[in-house]
């Protein structure tokens, strides 16, 4: 029997005991009324006491001695009391002698039926406390002094959060974090663990979190909270403990990579769709490059007030765009580094996607403009209040010759740990973006400009949500935006209102549809024909040798 037909019986019956299991707790505690709260109450009744008779026996199969010495001396208690035929109560004194002796058992036993959770999560934790000198010594943290004395990291405590356990690890003296780093994939696998997780908590000392899930569930994505479209913490999705992770936008230009169907567009509408709310109160304006012919934004483009579709449209985009940050260093300068969004001064996101075929695989003189524009607006916009979300799926250099300028970056699926290596850099041993199953669409491994690496799923965003979040929350209509196009459907209708008002790319410039900002090419003189090269001389022939006769 081969390897795949064995998978597949192990799957066949993991999928029958998942539906027996389902049928039972349907017939049983999941019943409604009162023979459901019964079998409830009968559940909960019959688990502590399983709890506390396994606790017990644990217990004494660990400790066989005091369980055998009590047994004897209260067996032998009793025999004595009956041989001699003393008057009265014969069981109670054995009977407490033993009680004695198994206290301990007793006692965790009690503490197992009455808390079974804190009881699970500290006895985990003292069994990884006992096992952690043979893990460290085995995963390399530990060095053997002259002495002979062997040195290793001190594990200070072990917590429990949701969905991980985090280890709290202290270097020693000549041991440095990155040791601790290196081994932490060695630790992980010691400990069965589906992944983790570093966090520096101060110098030369680690949080190691461990995770106890496999994948982290997929959501869908609702109506956007308004209270909730922060741009200094968006919720974009849910992290392995189950809570909502956070994307900071204000202040950060986000570059997202990902092979193809790892989520991309999970990853744009959760940015884009949580930011909506400010989009329409107007604290955020969104400008969307869409180079795959407006098949991903059109479908929110009421949220967008200046769109290109094509590679020779997003030039004027990226103009007009450079022209807002030179708007804004002129207000700015003096009285603040850093930009704070306001309804009449907002926050200006620029969101790309398919960016290789910009800066990569258009026209060269598109490229050149492209690179140019983007360059500054990627080096000047950050602090004026002008963020990029730019989304790839070749994250090479001929591609993405502008990723160091992108502080945060969105490690969706790669190819290989080469790509993974290209995108995040010194990161990449922290977020194997490699990694992630081809199962899970929209998880990635999200890296802040400190450097610390997360891994989040991105909610799933369905095209009916788009359509409703783009019909809730339309962009103003000064936040004007080209000429829409033929049989555009209703997401689009505030466009139609707003198009005698279509002009203005900044608060008081109109957009230049053409090419009016660009430099005028340089004209080069025609390069004069070459003169035919002279002949060469031929070379004299070499002086016949002379014969001297005597």
């Amino acid at each position: 029997m081969n390897a795949t037909t064995t998978t597949g019986l192990w799957a066949s019956l993991d999928a029958r005991v998942t539906a027996a299991r389902a049928r039972l707790r349907t017939a049983t505690v999941g019943r409604p009324g009162w023979s459901g709260r019964a079998w409830r109450v009968g559940a909960w009744i019959a688990y502590r006491d399983w709890m506390f008779t396994r606790t017990l026996a644990v217990w004494a199969g660990k400790h066989p001695l005091p369980v055998l010495l009590g047994v004897l001396l209260a067996v032998g208690w009793w025999g004595t009391l009956t041989l001699a035929e003393v008057p009265g109560d014969r069981t109670t004194g054995p009977v407490l002698l033993l009680l004695v002796f198994l206290s301990p058992g007793l006692f965790l036993g009690l503490w197992a039926a009455i808390t079974p959770g804190r009881y699970k999560r500290v006895m985990h934790a003292r069994a990884m406390g006992d096992a952690w000198p043979k893990v460290a010594e085995s995963c390399g943290l530990s060095a053997r002094r002259p002495d002979g004395t062997i040195t290793i990291s001190r594990l200070r405590h072990v917590r429990h959060a949701p969905g991980a356990v985090v280890l709290r690890i202290e270097t020693f003296a000549g041991q440095t974090p990155d040791t601790l780093h290196r081994a932490a994939p060695a630790i992980t696998t010691a400990f069965r663990a589906h992944g983790y997780e570093t966090t520096a908590v101060k110098p030369g000392v680690l949080d190691l979190a461990l995770f106890t899930t496999y994948r982290i569930a997929p959501a869908t994505a609702r109506m956007p909270e308004p209270e909730r479209a922060n741009p200094d913490s968006l919720p974009v999705g849910r992290t392995r403990a189950g809570q909502i992770a956070n994307l900071v936008v204000r202040g950060r230009h986000t570059l997202v990579v990902g092979a193809t169907g790892a989520g991309k567009g999970s990853a744009l509408w959760s940015v884009v769709g949580n930011l909506a709310p400010a989009v329409h109160d107007g604290t955020a304006r969104l400008w969307g490059l869409d180079l795959k012919g407006g098949v991903e934004l059109e479908m929110g483009r009421a949220l967008f007030g200046h769109v290109a579709y094509s590679s020779e449209d997003a030039i004027p985009v990226l103009r007009a765009l450079l022209r807002v940050i030179d708007q804004r260093k002129e207000s700015m300068r003096g009285r603040s580094r850093l930009h704070v969004p306001t309804p009449g001064d907002p926050l200006h996101m620029l969101v790309v996607d398919e960016l290789a075929d910009l800066m990569a695989y258009s026209e060269f003189e598109i490229r050149r403009e492209a690179d140019r524009l983007m360059s500054k607006i990627l080096t000047q916009g950050r602090a004026l209040g002008v963020v990029v979300l730019a989304c790839v799926q070749n994250p090479r250099q001929e591609a993405v010759g502008q990723r160091n300028l992108y502080p945060q970056k969105v490690a969706l699926r790669l190819d290989s740990d080469i790509e993974t290596d290209m995108v995040l850099g010194p990161q990449a041993r922290l977020a194997p973006a490699h990694e992630i199953s081809q199962d899970e669409p929209g998880t990635a491994y999200i890296v802040g400009e400190d450097g610390a690496a997360s891994m989040a799923r991105f909610d799933y965003w369905p095209d009916d949500v788009i359509r409703a979040v783009a019909l809730r929350y339309a962009a103003p209509s000064d936040h004007t935006a080209p000429a829409p196009r033929s049989g555009q459907d209703a997401v689009n209708a505030w466009a139609d209102a707003a198009a005698a008002r279509r002009g203005a790319v900044n608060e008081n410039e109109p957009v230049k549809p053409d090419n009016e900002d660009a430099p005028a090419p340089r004209q080069r003189k025609p390069r004069a024909p070459r003169k035919p090269r002279t002949p060469r001389a031929p070379r004299p022939a070499a002086p016949a040798a002379s014969t001297e006769e005597a």
